[in-house]
């Protein structure tokens, strides 16, 4: 599998200080601890609000209930809450770590294009799935649904909009492209994929097919967010594809329970392994189909725009290529003759009449000129020694068609041409 260039982007975070493979797993084990704890911290003021306008008698048990059941409002307000994630994350890699928001992949340009394309991402992947559990039967569209309330879908939307940016700022945006500082682009994308799928391991439903299709989600959203250079498309399809799934076709999103959502849709008994069951189209085998077919479509059109090349171009073999690299920027090649290849012809010529002049003899008292052997010895093998150097050079140049010299006229003899032998004696 050939190497993925570099974007920009990647290259501009490698300016700012790096840490070991390991050192950026324990840090982001530790952002993901704070994240968690933030997120409950911000679920006070609404669980607050919510014993004032319906008081509980039976205190926190019936608290943890109501979190656990996940109610209408709770959802919505829990996609709300991870506003704080994309604060904490891109806080810690502006302040900390020194990174500026384009290295995130928080781009101006084509911004509202590319959140467009996302979107269209997500049409065509989830309903592609969708479509392919229709016609195998595995499951039925049953029209609007009777759980249909416009004010729920329109704060899901926003709230999945959130949410979608903030799983990609946390994978994507701030773990993918810090791993990329000192590994490979494929390393990174395949690793932050695996984080990916993991931050999903404590969902209900949860199956072998389900941490596959995870997985491949990562794949696909690294390599898009790779091409694009932006967040934006990446967390378009993140959200579009969640709110497609839970609030269009009423689907359970990664394991959780049915929300109001515009159309309802039933799966056929038996057919799991296709429509996902009880954790959603994400753990079924329809998903997966259109997940292979949508990397195999980005990573042939990285191919065209040039953007995989052999692993030897790219310099990235060792976290360490990258100094290396610049510290043999300025070497020049050598060619057998030990002379640069950048040195002409006459230059070599300068250079080996300097070493000879360095080699005059030294004037004696009375003028006269005196030598000893051992220098007329040295002198004589450097010479012999540069001749020899400016010989391979023009041999190398005449092989390589820069000089080209003229052969000697041929003479020819009539086939009985007799030749006075006395005349040679002479």
């Amino acid at each position: 599998m050939r190497e993925i260039k570099k974007p920009a982007f990647m290259k501009e975070a490698e300016k700012t200080k790096s840490h070991s493979i390991l050192g950026e797993m324990i840090i982001f084990i530790v952002l993901y601890i704070i994240s968690i704890f933030v997120e409950a911290m911000a679920l006070v003021p609404g669980l607050l609000v919510y014993g004032l306008l319906h008081p509980i008698s039976a205190g926190i048990e019936q608290y943890n209930s109501l979190l656990q059941n996940r109610s209408q409002w709770v959802k919505v307000y829990m996609l709300f809450v991870e506003i704080f994630l994309i604060v904490l994350y891109t806080g810690y890699c502006k302040f900390i770590e020194k990174r500026s928001l384009s290295s995130m992949g928080f781009t101006k340009r084509n911004m509202s294009s590319l959140y467009a394309k996302g979107l269209g991402w997500s049409v065509a992947l989830l309903g592609g799935a969708y479509l392919i559990c229709i016609l195998t039967g595995a499951c039925h569209f049953e029209g609007v649904s009777a759980q249909f309330v416009p004010g729920y879908i329109a704060f899901y939307l926003i709230g999945y909009v959130i949410q979608g940016l903030a799983e990609e700022v946390i994978c994507r945006g701030y773990l993918l492209v810090s791993l990329s500082r000192r590994n490979s682009v494929w390393y990174s994308v395949i690793l932050s994929s695996g984080v990916f799928m993991a931050m999903h391991m404590s969902n209900e439903h949860v199956t072998v097919l389900a941490y596959i299709n995870l997985f491949l989600c990562g794949l696909l959203f690294g390599l898009l967010f790779v091409e694009s250079g932006s967040i934006w498309m990446v967390a378009a399809l993140h959200s579009g594809w969640n709110f497609l799934q839970g609030n269009i076709f009423g689907i359970s999103v990664s394991g959780t329970s049915k929300a109001s959502s515009v159309f309802g849709s039933s799966f056929t008994d038996g057919w799991s392994f296709m429509n996902g069951g009880d954790f959603g189209l994400e753990g079924g085998l329809a998903v997966t189909i259109v997940l292979a077919v949508g990397i195999y479509v980005v990573y042939r059109r990285m191919d065209r725009n040039g953007m995989l090349v052999k692993r030897a171009q790219t310099g990235e073999e060792s976290p360490d290529a990258g100094q290396t690299a610049s510290m043999n920027a300025g070497r020049h090649m050598k060619i057998d003759t030990g002379i640069p290849k950048e040195q002409t012809y006459a230059e070599s010529m300068n250079a080996a009449e300097k070493a000879a002049s360095t080699e005059k003899t030294e004037q004696t008292a009375d003028g006269g000129t005196a030598q000893s052997c051992e220098e007329r010895g040295s002198f004589t093998q450097k010479t012999a020694l540069n001749l020899d150097t400016l010989r391979d050079i023009e041999k190398q140049k005449e092989e390589a068609g820069v000089i080209v010299k003229e052969k000697p006229e041929e003479v020819s003899y009539p086939n009985q041409t007799v030749f006075d032998a006395d005349y040679f004696q002479k």
